[in-house]
């Protein structure tokens, strides 16, 4: 079993096949902190006796808007967003795939600091690490594609207009409720969709350099990729 050297080699990173994973993480970081930060404060009014007017606020932070319910005119908590309008899916997949490349990012690291000789010698770890990155090339694609189209249906389903259709749904406007405003910042969520985009290249690359780094010779000095 290989021994942990005494000291640390960063002279990974001085390459390209290590100085990539520093612009994977940063990115993937990018992506869950915008996503984390995202949220919705929607008024809305209720218009009781003597045509006396409350002001009622909602706080939204879930990307399931199917499951949120709002409390009515009347007290009561009432279904407010349609099936159509949720991203539940999408964002959990989201979070998947960002939330385990950062774990594999932050090992594959700890594995070019620590055992960078042994990388460089045996190459079953390359391979492995290749394969590892060309699957998280794969997710990183299709998770993009999907929170890309998640994040629009949530900017369309907390816009003004579509919240003051929502108004008139049969259930709220029988209580006399009606849109007041709402605070949203939805460029997070365009945000996280570029971060993950550039991950996806990032990956890309990524698993070309480990390619050329193990795949067609044998070198006496493997971290001089071409």
């Amino acid at each position: 079993m290989p021994s942990i050297p005494a000291q640390l080699n960063l002279s990974a990173f001085k390459f390209p096949l290590g100085f990539i994973r520093v612009i994977e993480f940063v990115f993937i970081i990018i992506a869950i902190a915008a996503v984390n930060s995202w949220g919705m404060t929607m008024e809305y009014n209720c218009k009781g006796q003597a045509n006396k007017t409350v002001t009622s606020s909602q706080d939204v932070y879930t990307f399931s808007l199917s499951k949120v319910k709002l409390t009515g005119c009347d007290n009561q908590t009432h279904p407010f967003w349609t099936g159509d309008d949720s991203a539940g899916g999408s964002a959990g997949f989201f979070y998947f795939v960002n939330v385990t490349a950062l774990i594999y990012v932050i090992f594959i690291c700890f594995v070019y600091v620590i055992f960078w000789g042994i990388y460089q010698t045996e190459k079953r770890i390359p391979l492995i690490d290749l394969g590892a990155t060309a699957l998280f090339f794969i997710l990183f694609f299709f998770c993009s594609s999907i929170w890309w189209a998640g994040a629009n249906t949530i900017g369309s389903a907390t816009s003004d207009e579509h919240l003051k259709d929502l108004f008139q749904q049969e259930s709220w406007k029988s209580q006399n409720a009606a849109f007041s405003n709402r605070e949203v910042n939805n460029g997070k969520l365009a945000i996280s969709v570029l971060a993950n985009w550039v991950c996806v290249l990032c990956f890309a690359f990524n698993s070309w350099f480990i390619w050329k780094e193990v795949v067609p010779r044998d070198s006496s000095n493997p971290t001089d990729i071409a």
